[in-house]
């Protein structure tokens, strides 16, 4: 089976370096599509139907969470990751009210392709 992640971040250079862990994972995973804000992500996740979405919290505009919430709302149901670099406790208790089941800091986002996978209920 393969996974597709969409990446929702707004700094080019970040969606660049989660495209090249994901890209060189492997086994099954791809990035299926990118979005640099909040506005781009909800025109484009129903098109690209994403296993999971991999999003950053600040962004100008909507946050992640904020982004998150709308997303899950015509997608009940949709993985989402957030990845931040201000990743505390009350973040944390924000994304799960939201529906997001998986943070990540940014320094660890080396760890994404596992956290993928663990959403998606696969070990490849």
């Amino acid at each position: 089976m393969n996974i597709g992640a969409f990446i929702v971040d707004d700094e080019e250079d970040i969606r660049s370096l989660i495209r090249v862990i994901i890209d060189a994972a492997d086994h099954g995973l791809f990035v299926a599509g990118e979005a640099a804000d909040g506005e781009e992500a909800l025109k484009q996740v129903d098109q690209v139907d994403p296993e999971v979405v991999v999003i950053d919290e600040k962004m100008p505009g909507m946050g992640g969470v904020e982004t998150a919430t709308l997303i899950l709302k015509r997608r009940p149901g949709q993985r989402i990751i957030l990845c931040s670099a201000f990743l505390d406790a009350e973040l944390r208790e924000r994304a799960e009210a939201a529906g997001i089941k998986v943070c990540v800091a940014k320094g660890e986002v080396g760890r994404i392709p596992d956290k993928v996978r663990e959403l998606v209920g696969q070990q490849l």
